[in-house]
């Protein structure tokens, strides 16, 4: 499953000293990932250290000093201080702790460089050693376990640079429980690796994988996410602003994973891609050129065939697959079956 861990510094409200501009910039944000608390579909973590470091710098609780900088500025939002505070409490209070998940305690480091430079956007050394910390924790999970995490994101506060932050380091002690780590290199050499950032939720969409979510889905509810991913990433490519919670208006019918997993058996290279490819084609319009009725019997003048009011179509994938899918009568897709161009049934 997708999960991110997020930054301290993103919970953290701005000194009193700061612009108006950076308040709002820090509201905006908080409120930006407020969606992920509404999806199943990710997983949220937060350093066991986040509340400790607020605390000590006096920020936490939020609910004071964000009050005082929304009088002060003048500000008015559609949530008020109180309601801000009150996520950063509930994400402190149902939040699991990162260190604990991923069964690496601790990690201490030296001649570390993170590029680009991440320890530029915290003015606090608390929670830019903090940071740096997860990080490296974050890379190694990467890079260096049997069982790679690579559906991670860290979130951290907006920036100039790439979302893949290389980083160097020398490990000097690394504490864990994990049974799957592989050696890690000793100083004086250094570990290498990349830990993958987002500053907004639409960063971190584009940082997902749909092919493997796909390939590793159990379930209908597996299939949909990668679908909707695929979707989001196809708006954004077309300059289309995507609204994550409108991607809907289609299902997967009951025989749709068991036959998609006869043809990905096959070993056809690309071909899980190919069929997001079709499956965002259909749902957002595109390529019409490709879909035909499917017809009851083989001749061209035979009627289309039907499921009470709903359509039948067929949609080319390439030289050797196809999808059927239903169009109902409320407009919504249910895609049926993928199968070889010889297939010609559609499951009901």
């Amino acid at each position: 499953m997708p999960s991110v861990t997020i930054d301290t510094c993103i919970l953290a409200p701005p000194t009193n000293d700061t612009t108006r501009e950076a308040v709002i910039d820090y509201v905006v944000t908080l409120l930006d990932w407020k969606e992920l608390l509404k999806n199943t579909w990710v997983d949220i973590y937060m350093s066991e250290r986040a509340m400790e470091i607020m605390q000590k710098e006096d920020v936490y609780p939020i609910r004071p000093s964000l009050t005082q900088l929304f009088q002060a500025r003048g500000l008015q939002f559609a949530y008020s201080a109180n309601d801000i505070a009150r996520f950063v409490d509930d994400l402190f209070k149902k939040t699991p702790y990162f260190e604990t998940h991923f069964k690496i305690q601790d990690v201490l480091v030296s001649n570390i460089e993170t590029s680009p430079n991440l320890v530029e956007i915290h003015s606090s050394k608390p929670r830019a050693d903090d940071l740096i910390r997860i990080a490296v924790v974050i890379a190694i999970l990467r890079s260096c376990c049997r069982n790679p995490v690579l559906d991670h994101s860290l979130i951290i506060k907006p920036r100039q640079g790439s979302s893949v932050v290389k980083v160097i380091a020398q490990i000097d002690i690394i504490e864990t429980t994990r049974d799957d780590m592989l050696d890690l290199p000793k100083p004086p050499e250094f570990f290498s690796g990349d830990i993958l950032t987002c500053q907004n939720f639409r960063e971190f969409v584009q940082n997902l994988d749909e092919i493997a979510i796909w390939e590793s889905s159990t379930d209908k509810e597996g299939l949909e996410l990668a679908l909707k991913i695929a979707i989001f990433k196809s708006r954004l490519e077309r300059n289309i602003e995507p609204d994550w919670d409108t991607i809907q208006g289609f299902s997967f019918g009951r025989e749709f994973l068991e036959r998609l997993r006869a043809c990905e058996r096959g070993g056809n290279p690309g071909l899980v891609a190919r069929i997001l490819r079709s499956l965002t084609e259909t749902i957002e319009k595109l390529n019409m050129r490709a879909i035909h009725p499917k017809r009851k019997g083989g001749g061209g003048d035979d009627p289309q065939e039907m499921r009470k009011k709903d359509k039948a179509w067929r949609r080319d994938i390439d030289a050797e697959y196809h999808l059927h899918y239903w169009e109902c009568a409320d407009g919504a897709i249910e895609f049926a079956s993928v199968g070889p161009h010889n297939m010609f049934d559609i499951p009901k």
